[in-house]
């Protein structure tokens, strides 16, 4: 399973100060797999600049031409959250850019890579069609995939997404979208509110939404059994011709700004299962950076995503380890999970 990097090398244009999402999340990340990729061999690809047009498949012109103008005068505060200085369009073009530089590598006839990992900030995932929220000025995913069905005329894309918050802005862009599934694993209660089990789309959308809302102190176990109970079935009855993970990695257990106990070998499972999903269907798999605010951690979890796509065995050594919880309420809500999506899907 040939996986590579895709990287943003402006990625410290977009200034944040001290913000959790800063400039200072990323080298360790790309020390580390650009290490392992000359060591196997794989390729280090460059983003580009997406164009408008290109973000124009997921958002508005009025909220394109906001976050330009925000910048141009920044730095400016877009929310409580997120903030654009004067390079931040320019970068967010550019990891948009980044996304569909992976989706062209593994897609094709004959495409170069089974799978991508695309090292990218801002992330996307919050950001709505007409507003910036939660770190994200752009939708990565929902503009991605939007680029795989319009441009390449790709008949069905799906979106996995764990980071631990709610992929809301991913959702609102496409909720009444039936030929994009879109899977949400976060935790619940937690910011921004938003992805309950009952929120499955609308119109011919309905049923093209799922979310497995997780319980505080959820997993390994838990994300795994959400996966092999409810996302790999669902997934495989959708038969999508192309797989993009939202790959935050903040529900690690050492973290700051979640309460989940995923390990670096929860992270290493969850990719690897998405990368044999993938290979069994003979597709493509996209993984964008989304959440992960611990630098001391970071290169550790993004290594074993990147081992997991290309099927090799990373070091867990210095992995912080999870605490033995006591059972929660998982079971009763993976099984009411379970019930809302058996309308639409054999689960």
């Amino acid at each position: 399973m040939k996986t590579g990097l895709v990287i943003l090398r402006e990625q410290s244009g977009h200034e944040t100060g001290t913000h959790p999402e800063n400039a200072n999340r990323f080298p360790g990340v790309l020390e580390r797999l650009g290490t392992d990729s000359r060591r196997h061999g794989l390729p280090i690809l460059d983003s580009r600049e997406a164009t408008v047009d290109d973000l124009l498949r997921a958002h508005t012109e009025s909220h394109v031409e906001n976050v330009r103008v925000a910048a141009e005068n920044g730095p400016t505060w877009l929310d409580g959250d997120t903030v654009a200085s004067p390079q931040s369009y320019e970068v967010a073009r550019r990891s948009a850019g980044a996304s569909l530089v992976a989706v062209d590598a593994v897609t094709g006839p004959e495409p170069d890579l089974a799978s991508a990992f695309a090292i990218v900030r801002p992330p996307g995932h919050h950001a709505t069609a007409d507003r910036a929220m939660g770190f994200c000025l752009f939708s990565n995913a929902a503009i991605a995939a939007r680029y795989a069905r319009e441009v390449l005329g790709i008949d069905r894309v799906a979106v996995l997404d764990w980071d631990v918050h709610h992929g809301n802005g991913t959702q609102d862009i496409l909720y009444a979208d039936p030929s994009v599934l879109f899977i949400s694993f976060h935790q619940w209660p937690l910011y921004p509110g938003s992805g309950w089990i009952d929120e499955v789309g609308i119109g011919e959308g309905r049923g093209f939404t799922v979310n497995l809302p997780m319980p505080p102190g959820s997993g390994d176990r838990e994300h795994l059994e959400g996966f092999e109970g409810v996302a790999g079935p669902i997934l495989d009855q959708f038969d999508p011709g192309l797989l993009i993970v939202s790959a935050g990695q903040d529900g690690h257990v050492a973290d700051q700004l979640a309460s989940q106990n995923l390990t670096a070998a929860g992270y290493h499972a969850l990719a690897r299962a998405a990368a044999q999903f993938a290979a069994r269907k003979g597709i493509g798999l996209v993984a964008l950076h989304e959440g992960g605010y611990n630098p001391n951690t970071l290169p550790l979890l993004d290594h074993a995503i990147y081992a997991g796509l290309g099927d090799f065995t990373p070091d867990f050594s210095g992995d912080t380890p999870a605490p033995e919880l006591a059972d929660d309420d998982w079971a009763e809500r993976l099984a009411q999970i379970r019930r809302i999506q058996s309308r639409y899907w054999n689960v």
